[in-house]
């Protein structure tokens, strides 16, 4: 249908079983899945979370996390950021191993997903301590970060190096998408990079407007 490249979602409670115990193997082979898209030409944008909206169930993170009352999900936090670094250890150098100019296809790697709609009380701390992990580990692939509804700084804390993305969900009848588009990539120029948009209604019509 000549699309060149996936987004895929990489669940941290899919592949953390149990408190330290990992699983990259069968259906939860990562390794596996990235080699396929390289030999079928597919680029990857790799989004590990550590959090997902609406398309994994607790967003993805380990259920035991709520057993710790001083526990911040999502915040600039010692303990959360203590296990978000164990599984940035786990998945992130299968990324390292496989993005473009080592080999691989994977072309960019998302850091967080809508923090802009999460009331995180220091982003960028928290934005910086996530980028500063994964280049630690020879991410050197651009990091990304989208916003919900074009909130750039609370997607991204406005961290050197992490590049923001949106997603947009328009009306399909709505006469202003164009407009809207606009909006957005003036937005990202100010800031020198392209436009992103990660995320957009399904609908074809919708599609041909956005890229037209």
């Amino acid at each position: 249908s000549g699309y060149q490249c996936i987004d895929v979602y990489l669940p941290w409670n899919f592949h953390e079983l149990a408190p330290g115990r990992w699983s990259f193997e069968g259906r939860r082979d990562v390794a596996a899945f990235l080699d396929l898209a390289r030999e079928e030409g597919l680029y990857v944008i790799a989004r590990p979370g550590p959090y997902i909206c609406s398309e994994w169930d607790g967003g993805a993170l380990p259920a035991w996390l709520g057993l710790d009352a001083e526990l911040g999900v999502r915040q600039n936090e010692p303990r959360y950021l203590e296990k978000v670094t164990a599984w940035f250890d786990q998945v992130l150098p299968l990324l390292a191993e496989r993005q473009y100019g080592a080999g691989g296809s994977v072309i960019m790697v998302q850091l967080e997903n809508e923090l802009d709609f999460f009331d995180c009380a220091d982003r960028t701390g928290y934005m910086t301590s996530l980028r500063d992990t994964a280049i630690r580990h020879g991410i050197n692939v651009p990091l990304i970060a989208c916003s919900g509804q074009g909130d750039l700084p609370g997607a991204t804390g406005d961290v050197e190096g992490v590049v923001p993305a949106s997603n947009f969900y328009p009306d399909d009848d709505s006469p202003d998408i164009e407009a809207e588009v606009r909006r957005y990539a003036a937005l990202v120029a100010e800031r020198g990079v392209p436009l992103l948009v990660t995320e957009t209604n399904r609908r074809h019509r919708t599609l041909r407007r956005l890229l037209a």
